[in-house]
Order: structure tokens, then sequence, then C-alpha cells
């Protein structure tokens, strides 16, 4: 895939040079169209006559042209400058760096069930390598579908419609060079939310027929400039605007604060929704975005015009020119208020549309750049299940990956593992924990084959202790238990399946043992199974005994003073263990018998 973004750049590249040219050359244009106004003018004025007029209106309609012409030329420069850093952040990914800053921690929860362990979101994370939204909701939208496992129909949609979009790569990079053409794409939007479900003042709603005085002054106003009428009505007139723009001054001030520079954003989602309605995806899931893309767009394009027309009065001279005269706070409202009656049914309709496709543009576009990941099959059933072949973690380049085949099925059952320091053991349960989270949000996992039925991942590995609430590592992870048997004990929802990395290590081997064994018959006869490690042996040879306990485990191999891994699962209890050796390695002098 690294050539193929090469390639993107390449071609991206050429093409910016092209538009700079052309910027260039219209520049320049603009350049002699600005001197032919200023020499039209001139001789205007200097020499009069009929012709001059005709010319300098003219010049001044070519130099406007030319602007036009000019903006076209550079909103297209800063296009494929766009689809440059799209292409190189795409190259930068493969080898898992990145460039936008956006590491999806402000959706960090330490209370959530799975976040936190398994990396989904923060510096080196799975939000951060899959993350390619360009807007505010599109942003958080992708974060819930990593937090939340979805029913199962909307994954296989979801499935479906990624299938569908994968290769349409093109799309995709045009979508993202789209929204950052637009600075405010990444505005949050609540208030506007806010200002969609709330009623204006019915006083305030009915008064707004007074922008119509605004006619009345403008025929005062030809009358006085043709000696008609003397200047005191339309002073009178003036006077009445003001009283009149007064009692809406509060109400328009509080909307402006809120809203502002959100007729940009507005004008980013319409171009983005235009882009969506281009495509002529057949799926299920398509369809049902982009069914009204066209409407929206029209729809967002014209709300975003009048809110962008109402920060115009930000500029005194507009508001003291224009905006008292014509009632311009007046017009902007009344056009904001329709709107809002026509629309307001539609509006959260369209925007969860946006939000989806951002969202499944990022899996899409995880989806192209590595190929070789599969779409698994998620199924229904009564009983937890997971079937993995050659599963590697997301998180770990392909060539450092080590894979591994796991197999788990049934309600109450519990799988141990042990395994020296290092071993692998901690990878593992947060390899199986991260891809059973992107089969069902939908997307595509690094593994040779993969089927699961519907499970809520529960996972306590990272507990650690808080001075703020006085609160002890191992209490922490007490409390992370009693989270899980609560959750497990719940009726009339999907299994649990949990991830418990070394349980109960903040106490000593006597209690870890016989807290564990307990842990574990407790979570029997509920709807639960899953994967506990351990460094304690006879929690392996207690499990051995157990039919609803199997064993795996790690193992490290020590030659020549050195300690290598394979990193590959094996059954049965891990016989070796390199602890004492790892200090020995530290400069720790530790003797072969224990009492010395």
């Amino acid at each position: 895939m690294k050539n193929h973004f090469t390639a993107q750049q390449k071609t991206a590249t050429e093409r910016k040079a092209g538009a700079q040219k052309k910027v260039n050359f219209y520049s320049l244009l603009r350049l002699a169209g600005f001197a032919a106004v200023v020499a039209s003018i001139w001789l205007w004025i200097s020499q009069g006559g009929n012709i001059w007029p005709l010319v300098t209106l003219i010049a001044v309609t070519a130099f406007l042209a030319l602007m036009r012409i000019q903006q076209s030329a550079q909103r297209q420069l800063r296009f494929y400058q766009n689809i440059l850093s799209v292409n190189i952040d795409e190259e930068i990914r493969l080898d898992y760096g990145f460039v936008r800053e956006d590491t999806g921690d402000i959706y960090k929860d330490g209370l959530h069930a799975y976040s936190g362990d398994l990396d989904i979101f923060g510096k080196h994370s799975l939000y951060r390598l899959l993350n390619r939204t360009q807007t505010a909701l599109g942003s958080e939208r992708f974060a819930h579908w990593l937090a939340n496992p979805a029913p199962l129909e909307t994954i296989l949609e979801r499935q479906q419609a990624l299938a569908e979009s994968r290769g349409h790569y093109d799309w995709r990079q045009n979508w993202q060079a789209t929204a950052l053409l637009h600075k405010n794409a990444t505005q949050h939007i609540g208030a506007l939310d806010t200002w969609i479900k709330t009623q204006i003042d019915p006083t305030l709603l009915k008064g707004l027929k007074w922008k119509w005085w605004a006619v009345v002054t403008a025929l005062l106003l030809a009358g006085w400039a043709l000696n008609l009428l003397p200047l005191w009505p339309l002073g009178f007139s003036l006077a009445v605007h003001i009283l009149v723009l007064r009692r809406y001054a509060s109400h328009i001030r509080q909307l402006t604060d809120q809203t502002l520079n959100i007729g940009s954003t507005l004008v980013a989602y319409a171009d983005l929704m235009a882009l969506a309605g281009s495509q002529s995806f057949k799926g299920k899931w398509w369809s049902q975005q982009l069914h009204s893309a066209h409407e929206a767009e029209g729809a967002f394009r014209e709300l975003g015009g009048w809110f962008s027309r109402l920060d115009f009065r930000a500029n005194a001279y507009f508001a003291l020119f224009v905006g008292i005269p014509s009632m311009w706070d007046l017009i902007c409202l009344d056009a904001l208020e329709k709107w809002k009656e026509k629309y307001r049914d539609r509006f959260p309709e369209w925007l969860d549309s946006l939000a989806n496709i951002e969202a499944l543009n990022s899996m899409a576009g995880h989806a192209f750049a590595n190929p070789e990941q599969i779409i698994p099959e998620v199924h229904w059933g009564k009983e937890l299940e997971i079937t993995c072949k050659s599963v590697g973690h997301p998180l770990i380049p392909a060539g450092k990956r080590v894979c591994n085949d796991f197999a788990m099925s049934g309600q109450g059952q519990t799988v141990l593992i042990t395994g020296s320091n290092m071993s692998g053991k901690s990878t593992f349960l947060r390899t199986i924990g991260i891809n059973l989270v992107l089969a069902q949000a939908g997307g595509v996992v690094p593994a040779e084959s993969m089927s699961c039925t519907l499970m809520q991942v529960f996972t306590s590995m990272r507990t650690q202790d808080s001075l703020e609430e006085n609160t002890s590592s191992f209490y922490a992870e007490l409390k992370r238990l009693k989270q899980l048997i609560g959750l497990a004990g719940q009726e009339n929802r999907i299994p649990v399946f949990y991830l418990l990395d070394e349980i109960l290590k903040g106490t000593n081997s006597a209690d870890r043992h016989r807290g564990a064994a307990a842990l574990i018959r407790q979570l029997h006869p509920l709807n639960a199974s899953g994967l506990v490690s351990t460094h304690d042996l006879e929690l392996g040879s207690w499990g051995d005994s157990q039919p609803y306990v199997r064993n795996f485990n790690f193992r490290s191999d020590l030659s020549n003073g050195q300690i290598t891994f394979d990193y590959k699962l094996n059954e049965g209890t891990c016989s070796s263990f390199n602890a004492s050796e790892l200090m020995r390695m530290m400069g720790i002098k530790v003797d072969d018998d224990s009492e010395n």
C-alpha cells in the first residue's frame, strides 16, 4: 500500500503545481484589472465624456469576475494540498506514526467496561490508528462505535457497507480534502442543536413582521432624495428601526454568541453531503444514509448562509450603514425561524447520517490500507462463542506481530493462562479483546479467520491506586471485580466476556489463590466466560480439576544467559519461569537456595 500512497502524493504534487501556476496567472490578471479600474476612473474624471463610465463599469465587472476566478483557483490549490496531506498521513500510518493530534483522550472513561485496558483511546490507540473523521460529529460517532458493541443487525449492515466502499479510496480522500477546506468543520454544534429544539418567544416571533418597515424607510429615503419629502419623516422612521431592533438585541446577541462561525461549519457539512449524494452505493446501510443527501445539502447550505449573514452584524460599519436601515437582524432571524419550522424534524436525521458516514469512512480507510485484514463473521448464539485463526494485535506492526489460534465456547467457562514475565500473556488478552471490539463495531481484524457471537467485553488489567479517592490498587481491583459480577448477573443481556490480567496481584500468594478460585467458581453459573492470566501455578493445578476451566500458557527459553520468547500459546500450565534470571540480569544477586 505504501506504493499506492506514494503515487497519490506524486499526482497531488503535480496537480498542486499546476493549480499554483493558475493562481499566479490570475493574480497578475487581477492586478491588471485593478490597474484598468484605476485608469478608467482617472480618465473619466480628467477627460469626461460618455464612454468612460461604460469603460469603468466594464473594468469593475471584469475585476470582480477575476476575483471570483482567483478564489476558485485558490480553493483548488488548497484542495490538492489537502489531498497531499491526506496521503502523507496514510503513508505514515502504515508505520504506526501519526500526523493528526487527535488522540481521543476526551473520550476516556475510567469506569468503562474495556476502553482503558484495551487502548481504545489515547496516544497509541485503536481510535488514533483508525480515525479519519474530519468533523466533531464524526469523531464523536466513531468513538461511540468503538466504545459500544452494536446490535447484530447493525454490525452486519456496517460490514456490508464497509465491503462495498472499501475500494473507493479516491472518494474518501476527496471527502477528507473537502472537509479540510473548511477550518470550522471540526466545530462542535451543540448550541445549534439547542437552538433547533428551542422555541422563540411568541411575541418576538410575531414581531418579525416589522422587517417590512424597512420598505417604508426606503420609500421615505427616495422621496427625500428627490426633494419630494422633508428629512424628518426619514429620521422618524429610522428611530422606529432602532426601537424595534433594541427589542430583539438581547435575543440576537445570545444567538450569535452561541453560534459564532457556525455558518461556515454548516457550509462544510453541505459540501460533504454533496459528495455523499454523488455516490451510488446500493447496500441497505448506505441507502439509509444517502437517501436524503441532496435535500440535506441544500438545507445545510441555506442555514449556513443565513447564520453567516447574521454574523455580518459584528462589523460596526455594516451594522450602522446596512444593519439598522435594512432591519438586517429581523430579516435573518425571520429566515432562520422559517428554516427551523420547515426542517426541525429532519435536521437530526441528516446530522446522524453525516456522522455515520464519517465513522464508516474511518473503518473503510483502515480496511483499504490493510488489505490483508478480514471482515470477521459475527453471528447470533445463545452462548458465547469465539474462534480465531492466526489472530494478531492491530496496534503491533505486521512485521513484529505474533499471531495465535484461539477458540472458546459455552457459558461459565474460564481459560487460565500462565507464563513467565514478558512472555505475552497480557498482550494476548488484549489481542482477543481489541479484535472483539473491532468485530462488534463492524471493522476488519488482523486474522486469517475469526467468528464470534455477540458479547460484552469486560476487562480488569490496569487497576491503579488513587490518592484522590484514597484507594489502593488492590481495592481498585476488587471494585472492578465487583462491577464484573454485577454485570454478569444481569438477566436478559448478551454474555459477558471477561479478561482479567494478573488477577489479585496486590495480595499475598495464599489469599490470591483462594480469592481467584472463589471468583472463578462464582462466575461459573453466571452468563459469562473469559480469560484469566496468572503467575499462580497452584491456581493452574486447581483448574486442571475443574470441568469448566482450561489451562494454556506462554513460555520462555533460557540459553547461555539469554531469555527468548516465542509468544505462542500452548496448552497446559507453564512449567518455566524467568523472574529470578531477569533479576540476575538486572544485577540483583539471587541465590538458588531461597533460604540463604
